[in-house]
């Protein structure tokens, strides 16, 4: 009886020693984490964090969370395609760009330093307290009222103010004054010598992240740039990169036809090889396989033609337009999935509007595949026996339902939306192929599903 009485005290002291041993490291844990902080506690506090972004605190490093107290010696550090903002107090909001890396060596609302070893980050700084300084991998900037962007790279450091003035110091002593619409270039020679010049800042000269941020920040109307400058600045490059990609996509299709016809010719000639390579010029010209891994060559135009007793089809180069939006996204933020804004552009378009050129006998599921793989665009798509067809999952690394339980990728032609597989879709010279993310109504947000 007393060995009974023994042990079950002993379980329960067992017991007590393990729940405080979790006890302390769970408080261990959140002490290192801010699992404890409050805002009051922090003054700097992490604001919308977007893809994968790190701290690293007493050398132990973890996931940046939104609403995050900020210490002194936090390490902060994002990853590619990922963003971070910091809330300085109620006011100030620093953004810190994809592949930065920011060091917190003092939080305090009177004396904040912040410094920055590598990336680029967009500040609104409209109270900046008794001593705001940022570090710029060995330049140093006093930061007052103003709104700027600062870049860090392998040596070299620019400083651009689109609002009020800052005083920069470079590594080597020369100090700067740079007012609003200036930028300060910083570089260092070969030879290690500093130089450092301030020009006159032109809306063009600023990189896309710049240009979002400036048009999105507290302060945008009061920017030496106005909001429409700005967007004038993006419009113009998607232009001239949409111009880039269509006459991209032409000649690679040109490029493939004309290997396909040599293929042909050396079959009809009777050269060696005539076999393999008739079929690599279809397999080539194909773009696609069906759901056994084969080349699709039950649909090619040389098959159509020969079933009809026609001659070469192939020869039918024909034309439609492409495009891919995600607009709806836009107007459904809170709903996506974390760390999928990055993939979201700042005006819905991932592709505007082509012009690219097909074959009879192509899908909407084949010229979706080709221009995605030649305009570098992630696209998945999975075989669905039931309806013999094609179906896109994600596009641009947008999947279905990454922004709701009723969202993902539809397709129309000449503004109708059908009810059937794209590469069930066969298309007709002059088609004009729209696809579009839906996020609500099963599509009724985009014209073509359920209210």
């Amino acid at each position: 009886m007393e060995t009974k009485r023994k042990k079950r005290l002993m379980n329960a002291v067992m017991v007590i020693l393990i729940l405080v041993i979790a006890a302390c490291g769970v408080l261990a844990a959140g002490s290192i984490r801010g699992w404890f902080d409050t805002g009051t506690e922090s003054w700097i506090t992490s604001g919308h964090v977007s893809g994968v972004v790190s701290i690293e605190r007493n050398g132990i490093g973890y996931s940046l969370q939104d609403g995050q107290g900020i210490k002194d010696g936090d390490v902060i550090e994002t990853k590619q395609g990922s963003t971070a903002a910091l809330q300085l107090g109620e006011s100030n909001t620093i953004v810190l760009n994809e592949n930065t890396e920011l060091t917190v060596t003092s939080s305090a609302a009177d004396a904040v330093e912040l410094s920055v070893g590598k990336g680029e980050l967009f500040a609104d700084i409209p109270k900046a307290g008794k001593a705001f300084t940022l570090k710029l991998d060995g330049h140093e900037a006093t930061v007052s009222d103003s709104v700027f962007s600062a870049s860090v790279q392998t040596g070299s450091m620019t400083f651009d103010v689109l609002m009020g003035e800052d005083d920069v110091t470079a590594s080597d002593g020369t100090a700067e004054t740079v007012a609003s619409g200036e930028r300060l270039q910083v570089s260092e020679g070969g030879d290690g010598k500093v130089s450092a010049s301030v020009q006159k800042l032109s809306a063009g000269s600023m990189n896309e992240f710049a240009i979002v941020q400036a048009q999105k920040c507290d302060r945008k109307n009061e920017l030496c740039f106005s909001v429409a400058e700005l967007q004038k600045v993006l419009d113009d490059r998607a232009a001239e990169k949409q111009a880039a990609l269509e006459a991209s996509l032409n000649a690679e299709k040109i490029t493939l036809d004309a290997t396909k016809k040599a293929g042909e010719s050396e079959s009809e000639t009777g050269a060696a090889g005539t076999g393999e390579t008739q079929k690599d010029g279809q397999a080539d010209a194909s773009g696609s396989g069906s759901a056994d891994g084969s080349s699709v060559e039950e649909y090619t135009p040389q098959d159509n033609a020969a079933s009809q007793g026609g001659g070469d089809a192939s020869s039918d180069i024909l034309e439609c337009t492409i495009e891919i939006r995600c607009d709806t996204i836009l107007d459904n933020m809170g709903n996506l999935t974390a760390g999928k804004e990055t993939y979201v552009p700042a005006n819905g378009c991932i592709l505007s509007t082509s012009t690219v050129e097909f074959e009879k006998g192509e899908t909407v599921y084949d010229v979706l595949s080709r221009v995605c793989s030649y305009a570098g665009i992630q696209m998945e798509a999975s075989w669905t026996p039931l309806y013999n067809s094609y179906y896109v999952e994600g596009i641009n690394n947008l999947y279905e339902f990454d922004c709701g339980n009723q969202s993902g990728w539809m397709y129309k032609v000449n503004g109708w939306f059908p009810n059937y597989g794209c590469s069930s879709y066969y298309l007709e010279d002059g088609d004009t192929i729209v696809w579009t993310y839906t996020c609500n109504g099963l599509g009724a947000d985009v014209g073509g599903g359920m209210g």
